[in-house]
Order: C-alpha cells, then structure tokens, then sequence
C-alpha cells in the first residue's frame, strides 16, 4: 500500500469515528395539536349529520384532536379542562326538545372562556338559550325574536376585516349556498370579518321572508374575559359545509378561538 493510500484511510477512519462520537442532533418536539370538544346533542338542525362533518373538517388539517359530548347536563369545569376550545353545535331554540343544560355547565361554559380558552359558536347554536343574557354577550350576535332568513341559496360572501389573522390571505370573496341569517341581536363590540348582501328580490311563498336589502353579518368574533369566541352563521347542512370558504374560516377560526393565533395556511387554489 502506497503512503497516499495509507494517509487518506487514516483519515477516514478518523473522520468516521467523530461522526460515530458526535451526539445525536436534536429533534424539535411536534406541536401538541388543540383539543376541541364538540357540545351537541340538541338542535333544531340535524346535529347528527354535521357533528361528523365539523369533526372531519377540523381533523384533516393536522391541527386538532377532536372529541364529541352529546350529553350537556352534569358537565361542570372538570369536564372541559381538557380542552383548548369548545365548539357548539347545539340549539335548545325555546326548548323544543331536550336535554337542557343544568346552570352548572351553562357557568363552567362562561368560566371556561372567561378564563382564558376559546368558544365556536357554529350556524344555529346562536339560536340558543332563550333569556340567558350572559349567553347573547359571550357569542354576540343570537336569533332572537328579530331574526329571520330567506329561502336558502346561492350568493357571495365579502371578507369585511382582510388584516385578521383568521380572513388574512385569503380571497376578498367566496360563494356560498346556505341560509342567510338576518336580523339577528347583535351585541356592540363584536368585530365583524366577512358578511353578505341579503337579496329583497329572494323571498318565499307569496312573496315573503324576503332578504332585507342590506348586508348582514355571518362571520365575526368578541372577546370575552381572557378568551376568545368565534361566530359562523354559515354552514346550515352538509351541503353548505362543503364550501371551501366555509372550511378555511371554520379550521382558521377555531384555532384562533384556541391559541389568539392562526398558523393554517390558505390553500395555493384560495389565494
């Protein structure tokens, strides 16, 4: 063996013993994902249909750990500690039906949020809790007495805050075929992302139930105690659900209600 040889296997093996003696290099560890609750069980819109829909939506980005409670009555802090976010999927419109929720898991709800966590008030689950002032203030806009829609169809949605971290990249506008809420109770110092014009000239039978001819709040947000809550009137059925408009706000949304941030980026296809 030639001296050239014997110094460049010499190195070699040098070269190959620090990398066998140098440490492993660290890994960062994963993002722990958020833990949403999923509060159902009662509605007047068919809650067992959508439930899984919300759930799928929320767990195709990665970002959540999803579970469902269908039962409300009992459920106190204990219950929810667990979780960064609620989400409401839940409507005892003048309590059709049942089961109610007990006082102490309608105060566990408030402290929760109040606390510091997040709340998702999703479509109908505004429709809720007739006479309960505190509920109007902690999701800040409800169907109340006031409130209506014309018959479901198409129309467009306007992104009316582009600079939130929830609307921030995506489109000035998506389509949408769902009802559209209006009239509701609005509280003072929520902060609107996203309405839609509600057409007069859309009306039921006999020429009423007719949109209002104004733009009508569907998206916004309110900031309760330390928490956070995040409103969609969007989403009446599966079908409305599969707007990608929807989805994007719905899983932007419920992470901001959860952290105060947005890390789910728009889709290349959105932008």
């Amino acid at each position: 063996m030639t001296r050239l040889s014997s110094t460049v296997l010499a190195i070699i093996f040098c070269v190959g013993s620090l990398i066998a003696q140098a440490p492993p290099v660290a890994q960062a560890p994963p993002t722990p994902k958020i833990k949403v609750l999923i509060l159902t069980g009662v509605n007047n819109h068919k809650w067992a249909l959508t439930t899984p829909v919300l759930r799928e939506i929320l767990e195709q980005t990665g970002r959540f750990e999803v579970r469902v409670n269908e039962e409300g009555r009992g459920n106190g802090p204990e219950t929810f500690a667990p979780y960064d976010v609620l989400l409401l999927n839940y409507n005892d419109m003048k309590h059709t039906s049942g089961p109610w929720w007990d006082a102490r898991t309608r105060e566990a709800m408030l402290d929760f949020v109040r606390n510091g966590k997040g709340l998702v008030s999703y479509h109908a689950s505004n429709n809720a809790f007739w006479g309960w002032d505190e509920f109007d203030k902690l999701v800040g806009g409800t169907w109340r007495d006031t409130a209506g829609h014309a018959p479901y169809h198409a129309y467009t949605v306007k992104i009316v805050d582009a600079e939130n971290p929830i609307t921030l990249g995506m489109p000035t506008t998506f389509a949408e075929t769902d009802e559209l809420y209006h009239g509701l109770s609005m509280q003072p110092d929520i902060h609107v992302l996203a309405t839609a014009f509600d057409d007069p000239a859309n009306c039921g039978k006999n020429g009423k139930g007719c949109g209002t001819g104004k733009d009508e709040p569907l998206i916004w947000t309110v900031k309760y105690g330390s928490g956070r809550v995040f409103q969609t009137a969007l989403g009446h059925d599966v079908k409305a659900m599969d707007s990608a408009g929807f989805r994007l706000t719905l899983v932007r949304g419920t992470e901001w209600a959860a952290t105060g941030q947005v890390t789910i980026p728009v889709p290349g296809d959105l932008k």
